[in-house]
């Protein structure tokens, strides 16, 4: 196998110095046209492609950036992290991954280590609504992009959804159906954004005069067997429910699994409402009406702020972009019947 070309070896082929290859690597202005060119064409003939890590180090500019995000093991996170991945590979930037666990001394962990490795710049999934610990982060001058967290007065890019909205929506649209009697799988803590969704919900049965029962609004754990266990407990009570609304898609689908399972038929027996929009809502059985965020293209967005921070193309203050929300109607829902 040949030996990799150097930028010494373009130089002599090219009649340059180092300097000059160099600056025509980094696309500085100050080359004639012609060597350019000369150099370019060299630099094609002999296959030379430059360290992008080597040149980063010279430039303080690595081409990575940090994803920190609460469960990889959520659906929902996936795709965001999808987006990013290939608004990265795009643009020539490579993405290193890192999931806490919605545990906060694994982010602290992990923002130190992106820190260490020299990410040019983070996009962050907090697991608290507390974000104190990114203020060292930002004035140290590393770029982040903030998804579903208040960013307060740090100049960074937020991402979020109205989640009051969607979980008004979500409620808004069983009630339409003729639904009065409507169970809520909670997410685990209602610290969390998608915690408003709940308030969303209790806003729209307030309006149409039900009381809000407690005794259906379990709690899950955000995934899918967190949505199972609590329509379990909620079949197991023995209350009466036409309608679930959970407050995200992964805890719909295991709700509608635990009702398959105890012979209930979705949406015959029950309707079943999610918010999200995951790649399994369509695909599940049946299909899962559900309240739809763009997540990859939210992923994508976020990269395009975020290096256009990092290559300082944009030096201004922070910018919020607010994600639309629609209701995708699928199977899982229909009009209240009275029991025969």
């Amino acid at each position: 196998m040949a030996n990799k070309a150097t930028i010494q070896d373009i130089a002599r082929a090219a009649g340059v110095s180092n300097q000059t290859v160099s600056r025509v690597l980094n696309n500085r202005p100050d080359v004639a046209d012609a060597t350019r060119q000369r150099v370019t064409d060299v630099i094609q003939q002999m296959g030379y492609r430059p360290s992008d890590m080597a040149r980063g180090l010279r430039n303080k500019n690595t081409r990575t950036i940090g994803l920190i995000i609460p469960d990889s093991a959520n659906p929902f996170f996936a795709e965001i992290a999808k987006g990013v991945e290939t608004g990265c590979f795009d643009r020539g930037y490579g993405v290193i991954l890192c999931n806490s666990a919605k545990v906060l001394e694994r982010e602290l962990i992990y923002l130190d280590l992106l820190q260490s490795k020299g990410a040019d710049g983070i996009i962050f999934i907090a697991t608290s609504t507390h974000i104190d610990h990114l203020y060292p982060l930002v004035e140290s001058g590393v770029p982040v992009a903030l998804f579903y967290r208040d960013a307060g007065n740090l100049n960074v890019d937020t991402f979020k959804i109205d989640n009051f909205q969607a979980g008004y929506m979500a409620t808004t649209h069983l009630l339409e159906l003729g639904h009065t009697r409507i169970a809520c799988i909670r997410p685990s803590s209602d610290e969390t954004p998608s915690g408003r969704r709940v308030d969303g919900h209790l806003h729209a049965l307030e309006q149409a005069g039900i009381p809000a029962d407690m005794a259906l609004m379990p709690r899950g754990d955000n995934l899918i067997e967190g949505g199972e266990a609590a329509t379990a407990a909620l079949l197991a009570s023995g209350d009466s429910f036409s309608a679930i609304f959970a407050a995200n898609d992964a805890m719909a689908i295991g709700a509608m699994r635990s009702l398959r399972d105890s012979g209930r038929r979705v949406p015959d027996d029950v309707s079943v409402i999610g918010v999200d929009d995951i790649m399994l809502a369509k695909y599940v059985e049946p299909p899962l009406t559900t309240i739809a965020q763009p997540k990859q293209e939210a992923g994508l967005r976020a990269i395009e702020y975020l290096i256009e921070r990092v290559e300082e193309r944009y030096t201004g203050g922070p910018r919020e972009t607010l994600l639309p929300i629609y209701l995708v109607e699928r199977r899982s829902c229909a009009p209240y019947r009275e029991e025969a």
